[in-house]
């Protein structure tokens, strides 16, 4: 029979202490002692070894129950849950510092009680276990795989081990004695100079401590070179002064070209060699940051060959391929010709499409390669019996020092050149951003005054609908959708309007419009008395990287008294990707304050696996084009169920969208996905028009 968990109870208040006793005992656990005081828990704790301790925060006396769980942590390492009614921010601050495994609110319940103390100790039991396996396993690879060399206090060699005698083609017998720089000829990875390990500059006051080194190239005793990695640890006996250094070390030569190799990969066209639309947009990004009116212009070609869908629809992709290597290979070479420094880049961002960024080029220099580029691609294209006339479609756009951003770039791009193929191909068109052409072209333009109008005289209308919790301890939500209503009357969806406030960069304005308005109707619910809502909001790119988004969110909260923990910020996919550093900072930011995050549309990319561990998000939005078949498509069921064990693993409570049918409904809640969004659960109705929660 399993011994009953012992619990130390450390708290002053005697009334709140009685109470914990008796109920842990109802509860089945053995309390090993009451305390009162922070120094009478370091003594029971040291006296008594509980299993675990309850520890009220805010203890009476010098020492308050923050310092005396982060010293029983340090001495004893025996689990503590806090006890607290209530803390300012600095105090739980400092509580964080003494890592408690729970916190318990007063009062107190008792089922609430009984799962943080089991949780506690099942976190504690297996943390413990992992460390041990941790250490164990470290002691076996550093053993097994790492090289090590022992001198004495001046350097020479006394011991190798075998897989530094592999490493350094010394053996152990003629090294011995030697010093060290001669058994470990060292060079600077990034000059090439000689150097030598600092023996006697590690610091030695602090035990324990060693000098790490990377970057350093071997050439060993054959004349090979490895790129090694590993320390410098000092041993002291009876002075002061290192007796011996341990030095290890591993041949990461392998490992650097791997990463090398990934890093090209993940940087380039596998197709032709050039750079790939992420690292033409970050090299394009430095370009639109180093404009100004002291610096010359720089330019950016974009090329589309004309009939690239005609020849892989009658010749397949191979020859679509094909084509596409001539046209990067010449290309590239032309680039290269130019006269000057030449730094400037050719890249594939996609398809049949190439650009070129021209650094400290005007206008008329890059018409002129643009124009030798037409004529380059101007060419008959043979494959097989088939003969096809190529052409090229270009679009030159001058950065210049007031070029908003990178997007802002390949957008003009894209219009340039789309309106250079509708024009008949084999041409060139420049952008300018005053040209009536464009403004009709882009057809979108329209809705810049528009959107204006309607988030300066409130034309938008915000709509919900329900998200339903599976399970009964899961508050139900919703989600905040956003309409239109023109001055006709005419009611718009996000889809007419949406694509034209993010390629004009009106999204953080709507973002900031549904915010305050989501926030105007929070208060008002719950001044009214109202039961407390869950409510969803989906934020666009544009607000994840605007610098000012947090403190906005941070002040209209405070404003308006509405609680953090009852929003959620719905973020993409894609955005959360393309935004990642961004997106981490606003999530982090925002996250101590209450908020929680959804990924939404996830799985769409598949892209995102590699990323999501590092994402800190609580709620996980399976994409809809998933969803709406999963009863029906194995694939879309398998891949549903994938995503939902994944999100669970992780800590994320999951969500599915465009739930439509019974079937549907009845297959996600089999696969055990935690929230269920769609038109068979709830329709979206005006905001506050909505009916009480429903379950399912």
């Amino acid at each position: 029979m399993q011994q009953a968990a012992r619990v130390l109870i450390v708290e002053d208040e005697k009334i709140i202490s009685l109470d914990l006793a008796r109920t842990l005992k109802n509860l089945g656990f053995q309390v090993a002692e009451v305390v009162a005081s922070g120094d009478d828990a370091l003594d029971s704790a040291a006296r008594l070894r509980p299993d675990i301790i309850l520890m009220d925060i805010m203890l009476a006396g010098a020492m308050d129950g923050i310092e005396a769980a982060t010293r029983i942590k340090a001495e004893h390492d025996i689990p503590v849950v806090f006890i607290t009614a209530y803390a300012d921010e600095s105090t739980l601050g400092r509580a964080k510092e003494a890592q408690p495994f729970g916190y318990i609110i007063k009062p107190f319940k008792e089922r609430e009680l009984y799962s943080t103390i089991n949780i506690a100790l099942y976190k504690s039991r297996i943390d413990k276990q992992i460390l041990r396996q941790e250490r164990l396993f470290g002691a076996i690879l550093d053993s097994m795989e790492e090289a090590l060399i022992a001198t004495d206090a001046d350097g020479r060699v006394q011991f190798l081990n075998p897989a530094a005698e592999t490493l350094t083609g010394w053996s152990e017998a003629d090294a011995n004695a030697r010093p060290v720089d001669q058994i470990l000829e060292l060079e600077d990875i990034h000059t090439g100079r000689p150097t030598s390990l600092p023996l006697n500059d590690v610091d030695v006051s602090e035990p324990h401590n060693v000098w790490r080194f990377d970057d350093l190239v071997l050439r060993n005793r054959q004349g090979a070179q490895l790129h090694i990695t590993g320390t410098v640890t000092p041993v002291q006996y009876s002075c002061r002064k290192p007796e011996t250094h341990l030095i290890s070390f591993k041949d990461i030569t392998e490992v650097r070209r791997m990463s090398a190799t990934l890093a090209y990969q993940a940087s380039h066209d596998a197709l032709t060699g050039l750079l790939n639309r992420r690292e033409l947009i970050n090299q394009l990004a430095v370009l639109v940051e180093q404009s100004s009116p002291e610096r010359p212009v720089h330019s950016f070609i974009s090329v589309d060959i004309d009939q690239f869908k005609v020849i892989n629809d009658v010749c397949g992709h191979v020859a679509g391929d094909e084509l596409i290597r001539q046209c990067g290979q010449e290309l590239k070479q032309l680039v290269e010709e130019l006269p000057g420094d030449n730094n400037h880049l050719v890249a594939r961002p996609g398809g049949d499409e190439f650009a070129v960024t021209l650094c400290e080029h005007d206008l008329s220099e890059a018409m002129q390669l643009a124009d030798h580029v037409r004529r380059l691609f101007n060419r008959r294209f043979i494959w097989q019996q088939h003969v096809f006339q190529v052409s090229a479609s270009i679009a030159v756009v001058p950065i210049l020092e007031d070029t908003i951003d990178t997007y802002s770039v390949i957008a003009a791009a894209d219009d340039a050149r789309y309106l250079a193929k509708e024009e008949g191909g084999n041409r060139i068109k420049v952008y300018e951003n005053t040209s009536a052409t464009f403004v009709q072209r882009r057809g979108e333009m329209h809705w810049i005054s528009r959107l204006t109008k309607a988030i300066e005289e409130d034309w938008f209308v915000l709509y919900t609908q329900k998200i339903i919790a599976t399970r009964p301890d899961l508050p139900h939500k919703q989600e905040i959708l956003i309409r239109l209503r023109d001055r006709d009357g005419n009611l718009h969806y996000p889809g007419d309007f949406i694509p034209a406030a993010e390629k004009y960069h009106m999204m953080p304005q709507v973002d900031r419009w549904v915010i305050r308005e989501t926030v105007r109707y929070l208060r008002a619910t719950t001044s009214n008395g109202s039961s407390p809502q869950r409510i969803c909001i989906n934020i666009s790119g544009g607000s994840i990287a605007d610098k000012t988004f947090v403190d906005y969110l941070r002040s209209e909260l405070a404003r308006s008294q509405v609680d953090p923990n009852a929003i959620t910020l719905e973020i993409t996919e894609t955005t959360a990707i393309e935004n990642r550093s961004s997106a981490i900072s606003v999530i982090q930011s925002l996250r101590d304050a209450g908020i929680t995050f959804a990924l939404d549309d996830f799985g769409n990319g598949f892209s995102s696996f590699a990323y999501l561990k590092d994402l800190p998000f609580d709620y996980l939005k399976i994409d809809g084009s998933f969803v709406k078949d999963v009863d029906t498509d194995p694939v879309h069921f398998a891949l549903v169920e994938a995503v939902n064990r994944i999100g669970h693993t992780m800590g994320m409570l999951t969500i599915a969208e465009f739930v439509h049918s019974e079937s549907v409904r009845r297959t996600l809640m089999d696969i055990g996905v935690d929230y269920l969004q769609g038109y068979e659960l709830s329709m979206p109705v005006p905001l506050g028009h909505e009916h009480a929660s429903e379950s399912v």
